[in-house]
């Protein structure tokens, strides 16, 4: 999967909305309310920028713990992200040995993680029930 895909599906989840906080190539994907400077809201997707030495783009997303470990270990394409809780997240490279189905699957799980930390009107509000 590229970055334009994963950008794609993020953008497609109900209520989600993209981020630039640190610059025009790096994309964060956000649940819940923008404030009036365009900010607010909770990630659930880090999309890392373009990369000059040629290396595929990265990933980070919240997921369940209790895979985590399985995750680091079936896959190559797994890692440790940095600056995020290392039990809850998971830093994955993209176009690698990762399936594209098995990505999908943890972009919305790490969607669904970060939707159910809101309020259950919240959660109907993000997903246009209200």
């Amino acid at each position: 999967m590229k970055r334009e895909d994963v950008a794609d599906l993020c953008e497609s989840l109900p209520g989600s909305w993209p981020d630039s906080p640190w610059g025009e190539d790096d994309l964060v994907f956000k649940l819940g309310n923008r404030n009036a400077d365009g900010k607010g809201g909770k990630i659930f997707c880090f999309v890392g920028g373009g990369t000059t030495e040629g290396k595929p783009h990265a990933i980070s997303l919240k997921a369940d713990p209790a895979i985590v470990p399985a995750l680091h270990q079936q896959y190559e394409a797994v890692t440790f992200p940095s600056y995020l809780n290392k039990s809850h997240w998971v830093a994955i490279t993209l176009e690698s040995d990762l399936p594209d189905d098995e990505l999908e699957e943890l972009i919305v799980d790490s969607y669904e993680r970060i939707l159910s930390s809101f309020s259950k009107r919240q959660q109907r509000l993000i997903r246009g029930e209200e």
